[in-house]
């Protein structure tokens, strides 16, 4: 009797009451994505997904994202999440920038942060009915009636649906295990897969256990990219806990010695931004292809955009990290716990060094994950494999990331709970 009762207060005082709500939501959010947009003729919008589906740069980034309920099927949900994410990408760099702005986040606790998101709230409306517009005058050719009150109609249906997302990812972050957005990007990305059979082709037996030993050697190099650390040194870490609230860094101890500087350091992530420069410039990279595809010689087109899209990796790590880690307050949180970096004098040598330390690590993490990208190409390229050639390595780098840090949440939430009920 105890032991049931001991099993049944497990399961509704732990966080499989937070997992069992998430995938809940998840499953609302699937069953939202059946359901058809409206005045759209959506058997002729199928055939042209199922032609253009690796080449059409809108096509692909509403496959991606909004993991709609089939392929070439557009729902009110097919904007995605798209527009909360660029909406808060722009609230968090203006946060950076605006006093006023980074004195709700730092100063006024859970009042400032809900400020914040109801301004992110009412951005992604303003984004959502923007990219509403633009999606539905490239799809025009395929609705039935073109007058301004049937468009108006298809535009509210899709604004409406992209803030019932948002809805569903807060959900997710406040009753859930957390980390709604980046959830329903990956479920979209998972569920475009699947639409896409993988699996479905003839394969030579030992080309496709090639193609799976170097799936999962690229996915231990997707890991590696985003778990990397360099680890400053430095001297009399007694205070060094008070640092561990940041979010972009976390210090390490090796052994229980905590005034040897040997044993203690400051880590640092070579990729700072994690998969934000992956997704940032997924969703760029697409309207560019749009636009310059016009103006572009087709033969030279591919080569172009891959450059393209490897400068905007780069450029956004290396600007997020820039952005949202300032030295300056580093340096003075070193200084406040009695901390200073080895072999450096405290103070503007000291904000010096942090300064040149991010920025190489930041380029160095963006050249990695672009590397990534062209070892994976290559080997497309030379074995002609008909599963890697199926793989996007951009959605496998967010499904990674996405993955990484949800184990370490659901770890984190069993961290404490366990104990109890052994």
């Amino acid at each position: 009797m105890l032991k049931i009762k001991t099993t049944k207060n497990f399961f509704f005082n732990s966080p499989a009451k937070k997992i069992f709500f998430t995938f809940l939501i998840l499953f609302i959010y699937r069953f939202c994505n059946t359901i058809p947009l409206s005045g759209i003729d959506q058997e002729a919008l199928k055939q042209t997904f199922l032609k253009f589906d690796t080449n059409n740069s809108i096509i692909q980034i509403l496959t991606m994202y909004s993991g709609g309920g089939g392929v070439g099927f557009l729902s009110p949900f097919s904007l995605g999440i798209i527009p909360f994410i660029n909406a808060s990408i722009f609230i968090d760099l203006l946060t950076a920038i605006v006093p006023s702005l980074e004195k709700l986040q730092t100063e006024e606790g859970e009042l400032g942060r809900r400020k914040l998101l109801f301004f992110k709230k009412l951005l992604t409306l303003v984004f959502s009915i923007a990219q509403s517009i633009f999606l539905i005058f490239y799809l025009k050719s395929y609705i039935y009636d073109s007058s301004f009150f049937n468009f108006s109609i298809l535009i509210i249906q899709l604004t409406s649906g992209t803030m019932l997302l948002v809805w569903l990812s807060n959900l997710i972050d406040n009753k859930g295990i957390g980390n709604g957005t980046s959830i329903l990007i990956l479920v979209n990305i998972l569920m475009s897969l699947i639409n896409k059979n993988i699996f479905n082709y003839e394969k030579s037996d030992t080309l496709f256990v090639i193609e799976i030993f170097i799936l999962f050697f690229l996915m231990g190099l997707i890991c590696l990219s985003q778990t990397s650390r360099i680890t400053i040194d430095v001297v009399s870490a007694r205070q060094l806990g008070v640092l561990e609230k940041s979010g972009n860094i976390f210090f390490t101890e090796k052994r229980k010695k905590p005034f040897e500087a040997k044993e203690n350091g400051l880590s640092v992530k070579f990729n700072q931004a994690g998969i934000f420069p992956i997704i940032i410039a997924s969703n760029i990279l697409p309207f560019l292809s749009y636009f310059l595809s016009n103006f572009i010689d087709k033969k030279d087109f591919p080569l172009i955009l891959n450059l393209i899209y490897y400068f905007l990796i780069i450029g956004f790590n290396y600007f997020y990290t820039i952005v949202f880690w300032d030295p300056e307050k580093i340096s003075e949180q070193l200084r406040k716990a009695s901390v200073c970096i080895l072999n450096v004098t405290p103070g503007q040598e000291s904000i010096s060094y942090l300064e040149n330390v991010v920025r190489s690590s930041s380029f160095l993490g963006g050249i990695f994950l672009c590397l990534i990208l062209v070892f994976f190409d290559f080997l497309k390229t030379i074995l002609n494999a008909p599963f890697l050639n199926q793989i996007n390595l951009s959605s496998l780098i967010i499904v990674v990331g996405v993955g990484f840090e949800i184990q370490k949440t659901i770890r984190s939430l069993y961290k404490n709970i366990l104990p109890k009920f052994i």
